[in-house]
């Protein structure tokens, strides 16, 4: 039987969670008080995540198709596997377009945007036929280093003589306003998209440490987002952190330390390629598995097969600009809110209310 251990699924969180999200100043509409967004985000995401593996703590052992047939049936439960299965292959397309066009802004600006996606899916589809085992042990291989440069780029920016912390102040200086306006799109993204790991409880070796493994990878993560959202804003200010495409790769961009410590662009380009690829991969992942459960017919390794060669297509047709995939982002953080907030509760509900009649 397929298990991963409670330590790579720590690692598969973080690097999900942290990869790609660092990249980005997520919240900055707020300003200088997007780091108080992601806290207060980070609270709902912690109240979600128990939610999350509250489902499976009621069903030790079963995976999430089996507790939807058991709470819902069988056809109301291949409804709600369809929409996760798009839902997720949604969320596949849009990292996968994203590290596509980051790859190419920063590394190979001549390279066409068709072919670094067929050779990331390539890369993507490799791994994953091998099994989510496999994708667990790398991650456990490149989760240190995307730690270590992340930590090497938050030192050297404070010392690189451009960190200012009182860019941060006032605190809450428009008023508490902002902050809310920013909370939703930050709790969809990216702790609504904890939602992806339904799909993955049942691989977990120690099921009885599932919930501390999760909550404290999401701990972590949390602590990272905000230190990274602290320093961009010290160093970059407000407004430029708002105005950048890629406010982290500007970040580094503007660390020199006595001529020495320069040019660690490359350092972005390395968290590019670690948060894009396991973003892209769970997604993914979550997709083909909802697919087999819809028809357990159907083979996975066809449903990968045909599902990811195709996905370059619609990432190309569905994304028109890079500018737009950002706006799409923030849009699809909100409306995806039934599927990640309202049904996970409204699942827990119906399970605690038909455990409480069976037990009277």
């Amino acid at each position: 039987m397929i298990r991963i251990s409670n330590t790579q699924l720590f690692m598969l969180i973080v690097v999900f969670q942290v990869g790609s999200t660092t990249l980005f100043a997520i919240g900055i509409a707020a300003g200088r008080d997007a780091w108080l967004v992601i806290m207060m985000a980070a609270i709902i995401g912690f109240f979600l995540l128990w939610v999350f593996t509250e489902i499976p703590k009621q069903y030790p052992g079963k995976n999430f198709s089996d507790i939807l047939n058991d709470v819902l049936g069988k056809k109301l439960a291949l409804v709600m596997l369809f929409f996760y299965a798009l839902y997720f292959y949604s969320q596949a397309s849009h990292n996968f377009y994203e590290f596509g066009r980051l790859i190419k802004i920063t590394s190979l600006p001549l390279t066409p945007i068709i072919l670094i996606w067929y050779l990331f899916i390539f890369s993507v589809l490799y791994i994953l036929f091998l099994g989510i085992e496999v994708l667990a042990r790398t991650c456990e291989i490149l989760l240190p280093y995307l730690f270590i440069f992340l930590v090497s780029i938050y030192i050297f920016a404070a010392f690189s003589g451009h960190f200012d912390l009182e860019a941060l102040q006032p605190i809450l200086g428009e008023g508490i306003r902002p902050v809310l306006d920013e909370l939703l799109h930050v709790v969809g993204f990216p702790f609504g998209e904890m939602v992806v790991f339904l799909t993955f409880w049942h691989f977990v070796d120690k099921h009885q440490m599932l919930r501390k493994t999760a909550f404290l990878a999401v701990g972590t993560s949390t602590v990272l987002l905000t230190i990274s959202l602290i320093v961009m804003i010290s160093v970059l200010g407000a407004e430029l952190t708002a105005q950048s495409e890629i406010p982290l790769l500007e970040t580094i961009l503007t660390i020199n330390i006595a001529e020495i410590i320069t040019n660690l662009d490359s350092i972005a380009v390395f968290i590019m390629f670690i948060g894009g690829f396991y973003k892209t991969a769970l997604h993914f992942y979550g997709f083909v598995i909802m697919v087999t459960w819809m028809n357990n017919k159907i083979k996975l390794k066809w449903v990968m097969l045909i599902f990811g060669l195709f996905l370059p297509v619609v990432a190309h047709f569905r994304f028109p600009s890079f500018a737009y995939q950002r706006w799409n982002g923030v849009i699809n953080a909100t409306y995806s809110i039934p599927l990640f907030a309202f049904l996970p509760v409204l699942i827990l509900l119906i399970i605690l209310v038909k455990k409480r009649k069976k037990a009277s």
